[in-house]
């Protein structure tokens, strides 16, 4: 058997890129899940991706004029649409610089009131200054983070009293079997989570952070649609873009497919008051 090349950092980085780009496209161009009404909702992904960004944007209650943090921004999608839709400044950061390209490039990026701009940045030490945010938001990044209470405290520090933190994320239902916990391992490691806790962890964090949890909705039966549509969606891409990419992206839909299985695993749109 041929000794198998060491992948120079570029390719491994011009790999995530790709991979970035396949998932955002699964997605309807954002990178977090699609939310359906019902059963009955028959709206397309990129449809439904946009739907849970609105109603995040709901949940923060800002006033056109405001300032809003974006905490692990991606694409950049929901960012710029908030910002044109509240009238708002959406702030991202990300600690990706191929992602604060890709925002930067899209319709409604730029400084201002009803714009979105991009910082690369690390959510543990956020380079701004105490309570510059009226509100801010995090969909499904809080679960990549190595040390959430210093993110939480940072978000917390950054935000104004009375600010709004609105939450998309995984939580956990209680204890695993033994295969999945094994699965949730193996997905853990290949995705960077770090933080997949109980709705009791969750208010425990918020709390120490000095954010107030007011509202935790289960919305589950509105996201789940998602892992059906990843698993049709990114084989095809998989196959058509071929060789290593496409296997790494084909084990991905595996492996996000499966996350989707684990009966223990939910989804939670949430929101905090700093105190």
């Amino acid at each position: 058997m041929a000794r198998q090349e060491k992948l120079s950092p570029e390719a491994i980085g011009e790999m995530y890129n790709q991979l970035t780009d396949s998932c955002a496209d699964a997605f309807g161009g954002n990178l977090h899940v699609g939310y359906w009404t019902d059963d009955y909702d028959e709206a397309p992904v990129a449809q439904a991706t946009d739907h849970l960004t609105d109603l995040v944007a709901e949940r923060l209650e800002v006033v056109p004029g405001e300032r809003v943090l974006d905490v692990g921004s991606g694409t950049g999608r929901p960012a710029a649409r908030i910002a044109t839709a509240r009238d708002v400044h959406v702030t991202g950061v990300t600690l990706s610089e191929y992602q604060v390209r890709l925002a930067e490039s899209r319709p409604g990026a730029g400084q201002g009131q009803g714009h979105a701009d991009f910082q690369l940045a690390d959510a543990m030490w956020l380079p701004f200054d105490d309570a510059s945010f009226d509100a801010a938001y995090a969909i499904e990044s809080l679960v990549h983070m190595e040390n959430p209470a210093a993110v939480l405290g940072e978000i917390a520090r950054v935000l104004r009293p009375g600010g709004r933190f609105v939450v998309g994320e995984w939580y956990l239902l209680g204890p695993l079997a033994d295969d999945d916990a094994a699965d949730l391992e193996h997905f853990s490691r290949s995705f960077n989570v770090h933080f997949l806790p109980t709705v009791e962890e969750f208010y425990e964090e918020m709390d120490r952070a000095g954010l107030k949890i007011e509202i935790f909705h289960d919305i589950w039966p509105n996201i789940s649609r998602s892992f059906q549509l990843v698993g049709d969606i990114l084989p095809a891409s998989a196959i058509q873009l071929g060789g290593e990419i496409g296997e790494q992206l084909a084990v991905c839909a595996e492996m996000y497919r499966r996350f989707g299985e684990i009966p223990q695993i939910s989804y939670a749109l949430f929101t905090a008051v700093r105190r």
